[in-house]
């Protein structure tokens, strides 16, 4: 194509062959069906039959002097409507005995009406030296294009084996074509821009200009207003993109004729197009399916080192074999999970994708290996290698320092201190796994949170299935209990707060929006009930571990948490 644009080899339409040398010598005049001056022209034929149709197959351009023509005009448009069923490409009459200086008003109303272009030469010329510059021009555009087409093929073949990029599979398209070159999704947001010979900016702003108003009517097609050839992106009946390229139509054909938009745009472009779309469709389902295997891979490492024994050892084996060491590593274990609501559903939406794709990222920018994968519905467990303690915290601290910026009260990222082997690595997995259950139920905490940010929380969340941890917040609480149901008085509530606040009686008693003398009094019968004197530091430790202890609880179960008083 002119103006710098590459990839032209194709077969020629009608009106380049009108350009062509020996044509041009004719002097050529296109009387009627210029319409179809897009149609492609395979081969050209002398002939003087009127039954010629027979023997043509299509796309061949027609050269006669017209001296067996039918002499009727039923048998002129006959003869044209023949040639136009079969896809001739055009009819070339050269004017002389038969054919003076001009032809039928019935064959030229009949080329119009089937878009079949009419030429006549108004120069004498020697037939044969038309057809040996036309063949010769014709032979090598479809070598040319049969190259063109094995390069186009065997480009992109390679890059599927190659497992190539969106970005590097669209930047071959750019540098095939020339033309800029876009992708955007189904919504219309941009993914990708490539040029090509002209400035970014300017190809942002013409899609974004024209991208909502452009419809397309085939899988693949072309805009005349905007001149974009675009096909959709997508596999599977799973259709997720469009890919664009600018400035598509050939300048060498006439504008506005051709009924089928299409047939301004070169068919090597189509299937460039085309073949690109199918590319970047299949990598991203590669990629998908190889996301999927290594997600399963790496999940059943993760759970075979949380299984203990010789699981564990077996999974470290693994881990090795896919290229993450555990054995003579230091490790570090991150888990993720959606905090669970009142309500008893989980918060997670698209974010533990999204934070496992970061993980992945930057472990890849800074090629750590990780293991990484959905242990269940709402939790994300990763454990990511390196071979020393100081290259781990290291590399690791940008992603670390990421995970600040994510909501607490809605995603709890849970992270370990570095680990050293196989059952250090174990350990701490559990470890942060458990973490991140505690920090998710209990108060909202900044990420990432480790172990030690829980406190006696933490360790009370671990215990909070055991009934020796609930028969002591009984043995404990039970009198006051009874007292406050039997009195409908709440001692239990005035001693949390009285103990929760280092036992600062006004500060408690503001902490509770009630005065310090109704305070005092609460306190006061606290004592009476239980038969112990608060300012014992010892006994004031055990009633706070287990208020503490059912406070835990009733968020670690909380569908239990109205027989408490029974517990």
């Amino acid at each position: 194509m002119t103006g710098g644009h590459s990839l032209r080899p194709q077969l020629p339409s009608v009106a380049q062959v009108l350009q062509f040398d020996s044509l041009v010598a004719a002097d050529p005049v296109v009387v009627a069906g210029a319409a179809g001056l897009t149609r492609t022209v395979r081969w050209m034929h002398v002939s003087e039959l009127a039954s010629i149709a027979g023997h043509l197959r299509g796309r061949e351009m027609i050269l006669t002097t017209g001296i067996a023509l039918p002499d009727d005009d039923a048998g002129l448009r006959r003869f044209v409507a023949e040639l136009a069923r079969i896809d001739v490409s055009a009819i070339v009459i050269g004017l002389g005995p038969h054919f003076e200086r001009s032809l039928p008003l019935a064959m030229m109303q009949a080329a119009d009406e089937f878009a079949l272009p009419l030429i006549v030469l108004r120069r004498h010329t020697a037939f044969v030296d038309v057809t040996e510059d036309v063949h010769a021009r014709l032979v090598d555009s479809q070598i040319a294009q049969l190259q063109l087409s094995e390069r186009i093929h065997e480009t992109f073949s390679a890059m599927v084996l190659q497992g190539s990029s969106t970005v590097a599979i669209l930047e071959q398209v750019s540098q095939l074509c020339g033309r800029p070159i876009v992708l955007e999704n189904l919504n219309h947001e941009l993914l990708e821009v490539f040029a090509g010979p002209r400035p970014r900016n300017d190809v942002i702003a013409e899609w974004a200009e024209h991208t909502r108003s452009h419809r397309s009517k085939r899988r693949t097609d072309y805009d005349q207003r905007t001149g974009w050839l675009v096909t959709t992106v997508g596999a599977r009946s799973d259709d997720w993109g469009r890919l664009i390229i600018m400035s598509a139509a050939d300048d060498t054909l006439p504008r506005g004729l051709e009924p089928d938009p299409l047939r301004a745009v070169q068919h090597t472009l189509i299937m460039l197009i085309e073949r690109a779309a199918s590319t970047i469709a299949l990598g991203r389902l590669i990629e998908r399916d190889r996301g999927v295997l290594q997600q399963q891979t790496h999940r059943s490492v993760l759970i075979g080192l949380l299984a203990g024994g010789g699981a564990t050892a077996e999974a470290a084996r693994e881990a090795a074999a896919i290229g993450v060491p555990i054995a003579d590593a230091s490790t570090l274990s991150i888990a993720i999970r959606g905090v669970r609501r009142t309500d008893g559903v989980t918060n997670e939406g698209e974010a533990l994708p999204s934070i496992a794709d970061r993980i992945r990222r930057k472990c890849e920018l800074v090629a750590l290996p990780f293991l990484g994968a959905q242990i269940d519905e709402s939790v994300l467990a990763s454990v990511i290698s390196a071979p020393t303690e100081e290259t781990l915290i290291r590399l690791t601290r940008p992603l670390l320092a990421s995970f600040a910026e994510i909501d607490a009260g809605e995603i709890t990222i849970a992270v370990s201190g570095p680990a050293l082997g196989v059952a250090a690595t174990a350990e701490a997995l559990a470890e942060v796994l458990e973490t991140a259950e505690a920090a998710s139920r209990l108060a909202a905490r900044p990420n990432p949170v480790r172990i030690d940010d829980l406190g006696l929380e933490g360790l009370l969340f671990s215990l909070a299935g055991d009934p020796k941890l609930r028969a002591f917040s009984r043995r404990a609480l039970s009198a006051l209990r009874a007292y406050d149901a039997r009195h409908e008085t709440a001692l239990i509530d005035a001693l949390r707060h009285f103990l929760f606040a280092g036992r600062n009686k006004s500060l408690a008693a503001k902490r509770a929006f009630v005065s310090r003398p109704w305070l005092y009094e609460q306190l006061e019968r606290v004592e009476t009930v239980l038969g112990i004197d608060l300012g014992d530091e010892a006994m004031c430790v055990q009633l706070q571990v287990a208020i503490l202890s059912d406070d835990v609880r009733s968020r670690a179960y909380p569908s239990a948490s109205h027989h408490q008083g029974e517990s």
